[in-house]
């Protein structure tokens, strides 16, 4: 098979190369891609931009591509599964109208209050004055959540009113979001609980280890929202065995209902649920369980820590994409915690200023970095430029390792990206160690 997988990050470089080692796979295209699958054996880059569906349907026809992954979150809400389907073109995820439960906080909110998933109680709003009205009535910290794309970075906690008016003037202050929400602020441990589902329909999802995401940028989860620091296989699977039994099944409720009634809900469109379905929870020191959001694609940086452990537990990607038994869904958190633990640990190298204004242009050098089957760098924010690995983004790159002990592969991330030196010009004579940052506590 020939795969075009659509998008630049780390997710989509992640991918690519768990597609690269399926036996099944010639060769793995990259739309537009980044320096790190540039560098990747029997992956190629397209330089086209993502926007442009018919230039990229046109390549999928010239090149024969036989299935086409979406990556990012923007695509999929433009339309292009609904562009792909109707030339007959096989692709991999929901259509528009489904993409609505991540484009749309507000779709996605009163989807969840009219089939009774337990959420944060909420407010939307299109007017800037009722939503400002609206905070004398609430209690601190809140959440403000604007309803349109905004590239992980469209939620902020606000622990007082001034930083609650802020965040209001500037939702409505953007060029992607007319609306908002407002709504309770949740504790407990968040939990990404990822699925596939896939061409075999409704109840033959396959449930991916869940994984524990790092948002904040600062530790101890301070500091502004970011599209995410870190990650690891989620510590709550280490858990007695009958607690994550109950947490299984009560996620495993929410996917029924989001599936059942979402295409119950779009029937009309004459499509059902087809792709990735991210679950963002949040469980409380009861284990109680809310639902804080869904995505419509493999979450960043999760989908990296979960790509270098399906690889080293030889799991091929592309058959959970391509699943075509009927034996029901499979469920690699149980197998998880029936079979010797396995742990991932994936750490993001971002850019001073990240996520805000951020420094860009400077070089990376990973030649003190030596990858095994226990070490992979995947990157984002990177191009090739003279040879050298250049930074463009915010998030410039991950470091993920696998082992048998938590600790031990956390620890080895950790020596890893401390290894990894940054320089001003590409000749390597002017290193500045100012460039990027990490968190210290991925794992804690």
């Amino acid at each position: 098979m020939k795969i075009l997988v659509l998008g630049q990050g780390g997710r989509e470089h992640a991918i690519a190369w768990k597609l690269s080692k399926s036996n099944d796979v010639t060769e793995v295209f990259v739309c537009p891609g980044n320096a790190g699958t540039s560098l990747e054996k029997n992956v190629t880059n397209v330089d086209i931009n993502l926007n442009n569906h018919k230039e990229i349907i046109d390549f999928v026809k010239s090149n024969q591509i036989n299935l086409t992954i979406v990556g990012p979150e923007a695509p999929l809400v433009d339309g292009i599964v609904n562009d792909f389907r109707n030339l007959d073109l096989k692709i991999f995820g929901p259509s528009k109208e489904f993409a609505e439960l991540e484009g749309s906080k507000v779709f996605s909110k009163n989807f969840m209050t009219k089939n009774k998933i337990m959420t944060a109680n909420y407010k939307e709003f299109c007017d800037p004055e009722a939503a400002l009205n609206h905070l004398s009535e609430i209690n601190y910290p809140t959440v403000i959540k604007a309803d349109g794309l905004a590239a992980g970075k469209g939620v902020t906690i606000c622990n007082d009113d001034l930083e609650a008016r802020k965040a209001i003037e500037k939702v409505f202050n953007s060029n992607h979001s007319e609306k908002l929400v407002i709504e309770d602020f949740l504790v407990g441990q968040e939990l990404s609980a990822m699925y596939i589902c896939n061409f075999s329909g409704p109840t033959f999802e396959i449930s991916l280890p869940w994984t524990k995401d790092y948002k904040s940028r600062d530790e101890y989860n301070s500091g502004p929202n970011t599209g995410g620091m870190g990650a690891v296989i989620h510590p709550i699977l280490d858990e007695h065995k009958n607690i994550i039994f109950k947490l299984h099944i009560e996620i495993e409720k929410i996917l029924t209902k989001t599936i059942l009634n979402i295409n119950e809900q779009l029937k009309d469109t004459n499509m059902r649920y087809l792709g990735f379905l991210y679950l963002g929870l949040m469980i409380d020191a009861d284990n109680n369980i809310k639902l804080l959001e869904y995505n419509c694609r493999m979450g960043d940086p999760e989908t990296q820590n979960l790509m270098i452990y399906l690889e080293n537990m030889k799991i091929d990607f592309l058959n959970l994409i391509l699943e075509n038994n009927h034996e029901g869904s499979r469920d690699y958190n149980l197998d998880y915690i029936n079979e010797k633990k396995h742990y991932s640990c994936t750490i993001v190298l971002a850019a001073n200023g990240y996520p805000n204004s951020y420094k860009k242009d400077f070089y990376v050098d990973l030649s003190e970095v030596n990858e095994s089957e226990n070490l992979k760098i995947f990157h984002a924010g990177t191009v090739i430029e003279d040879g050298r690995i250049k930074s463009t983004g915010g998030r410039i790159l991950t470091v993920n390792t696998f082992g048998l002990d938590r600790q031990k592969c956390i620890d080895l991330a950790y020596v890893n990206v401390k290894k990894i030196r940054t320089f001003i010009d590409k000749e390597f004579k002017h290193e500045d160690n100012n460039l990027t940052f990490f968190r210290e506590d991925i794992g804690g």
